[in-house]
This record gives structure tokens, sequence and C-alpha cells, in this order.
């Protein structure tokens, strides 16, 4: 949290960079395709066009279930991977600036998930960097490569609502501006890697998602392991509670939930920033009491603050936890989405249920 005075991260940026976040606000955007209709709760709806798409990230958390979403409705996934992976695809390293010349061959849309964990390592000014080239740089080729393919209009790119910085009790929609702190840079410089498809006339669609919840990392998997191996967590011990003051706002969304709403944005006509949360943000306070029921234990011992920042690292125990946006999903829920899941106790428990 920076103090009055201090530029706000976006009048850090170049100029180019800022005249793009400016439309990273909502301002020039596209914004066609409101009303649209979602399908009724529990069914997936169909996407007839979709034929064939390029992922970038495809290994992480969310790019795993939606490759295994898409290809159980018989759509083709190609994988860009790292050099270093194991996983079959289409080999590429974004340092190179050089991506495969027919990766973009006959593809219908982009889905870019590409990044390093965010507190996988302890927060320092070189894993900030590190954080920061393995996004910008990523989005930066395969905007450039998109814009440069007329057959691929789309491109759906990995954001956060870390971009709104510590928002306090304020209700933030896509129009808010960016926040300070160190995370919000980060998100406001990824999101301006995307202005040479945006400039080409792509349809580029921001993905600003929220907590997601799974056991396997983001800032539940932190809550639950914060000092290691998950069974070494305080809240399944009963030694739990809130941390910081517990007013800060969390705004979470189911995997499931997730990945239906980018299914849904591949077929939908928005363009810009879209929150992917819950239409149902609760405080920290809220949220470890609703995971002291999934786990049936009390949370009634509060960890230090000083604690996760010692183990985290100051400015990503502030990002991740400490810090709070209460954000709401205007545009998605404007667009037709309708949620899965609503209640956090009941996604929560089948999170917790999922090894």
């Amino acid at each position: 949290m920076g103090g009055r005075g201090r530029p706000s991260p976006a009048s850090r940026l170049p100029q180019e960079t800022q005249q793009v976040t400016g439309g990273v606000r909502c301002s020039g955007w596209r914004a066609s395709g409101v009303g649209r209709r979602a399908s009724d709760k529990g069914q997936q709806r169909p996407y007839p066009h979709l034929v064939r798409l390029l992922i970038a990230g495809s290994s992480g958390l969310i790019g795993t279930a939606l490759t295994a979403s898409l290809e159980r409705d018989g759509i083709e996934v190609r994988r860009l991977t790292r050099p270093e992976s194991h996983v079959p695809g289409i080999p590429w390293d974004p340092a190179s600036g050089k991506i495969p010349a027919d990766a973009l061959d006959g593809v219908d849309a982009v889905v870019n998930l590409a990044g390093r964990g965010i507190g996988e390592k302890r927060w320092s000014e070189g894993e900030n960097r590190l954080l920061m080239e393995s996004r910008t740089a990523p989005t930066r080729l395969l905007a450039e490569a998109v814009a440069a393919r007329p057959q691929a209009q789309v491109l759906l790119n990995a954001s956060a609502i870390g971009f709104y910085g510590d928002g306090g009790d304020r209700i933030l929609d896509e129009g808010a501006s960016p926040g300070r702190g160190p995370l919000a840079e980060l998100c406001v410089a990824w999101e301006a890697a995307t202005a040479a498809a945006a400039q080409a006339g792509s349809r580029v669609v921001l993905l600003r998602s929220g907590i997601v919840l799974s056991t396997a990392g983001g800032a539940l998997g932190r809550l639950l392991a914060p000092f290691g191996p998950r069974w070494l967590s305080p809240y399944r011990w009963g030694l739990g509670g809130v941390v910081g003051r517990g007013t800060q706002y969390w705004s979470w969304i189911t995997l499931h939930d997730e990945v239906r709403a980018i299914r849904h944005l591949l077929s939908s006509s928005l363009a810009g920033p879209v929150n992917l949360v819950s239409p149902n943000p609760v405080t920290h306070r809220e949220f470890v009491k609703a995971l002291g029921r999934a786990l049936h234990r009390p949370t009634v011992m509060p960890i230090p603050r000083f604690v996760l920042r010692l183990v985290l690292g100051g400015a990503l125990a502030d990002a991740l936890v400490l810090d709070g946006q209460r954000v709401v999903p205007s545009r998605l829920r404007s667009d037709g989405f309708r949620w899965n899941d609503l209640d956090l106790d009941a996604a929560l428990g089948a999170a917790l249920a999922r090894p």
C-alpha cells in the first residue's frame, strides 16, 4: 500500500503501456454480447464453432482442468510446452522471442495461462522480476502471433484480481482503477502485453481470476499449508484462525466454474477485462469460519500477521492473504453466465474432498 501522492502503477509504466491500461479499464474495449443466455444450471453450453484451440500453460491448475474439459467435448487442444516439460505438445521458448510458425495454423482461439506460480517461492526482488518476465514475455509473443494471423481472432489471457490492489470494502467491478503494490503492477503489465492483438482488432479477453478453490495451489493452498506439507497445516489440527484483521475481502470461484466461465467467454463476444469470481465475496473471517466447518475443526487461534509475512515474504503475504478485494463479476453476469457453485461451504467441502 502506498501513501498519498504516490503515482499509481499505471502512471509509472511507459506511455504506450498507459494507453493500453486505459483500455483495460473498459475504455475503448468492445462490450457487445451483453444479455447472452448461458445454459441451465449443471449443463455446459455447446460450442459448435470451436474446433481447435492453442493453449499455453496447459499443465497448470486451471490449464489442466480446462484442457480436460475441452477434450471431453471433442475439441482439439494444441499445447505450447516449455523445452523442459514432459507434457506432449509444441515446444516453445518465450525467452527466445520465437513461436513455431505453424503453431496457430487452423486455430480458432488462443488461451494463454502461462506464468510462474505466485506463491511457489518466497517473495523477493529477484522472484518478483521472474514473475513479471514469465508473464509479459509469453503474453507479448502470443499477442503478436495472434495479430499476424487473421484466422486466430480471439485471445483469452490470464490475469488476476490482484490488479485492484487492496480495495478495502469498496465494491470493485471491471471499471475500477488499478491498485498499488507489486501484484497490481504485475497485473497491469501482464494485461498491457496483449496490446498487439487488441490493436490488430482481435477480440482480447483479460481473465481477472479470483481465489480459485483448490488445495493444489493458490491462496487456499498456501493458507492450508503455509509452512510446507499439508499435514503441517494449523487449520487441519484445529490450530488456525484469522490472519491479520480478518475484514479483508476474499473473492473466490470454484475450479469447475472457472473452467465453465473460460469456455463461456471463448464463444461470447465480450472483450476486455472480465472478473472471474463468484457473485458472493466474503470477508477473510467468514472464509476461515467456512474452512473450519469444512474441516470439522475450530478456527479460533489467530495466526499473527508477522508470521505469514516472515514465511511468504511481506509483499506476497500482503498480496495473497492480508490484502483484500471485494470484486463483483458484473460483465460475466450481464453476459448471461450462470454459476453452478454459489455456496462457499459446499464449495470448500468439495475442494477439500479432492486429493
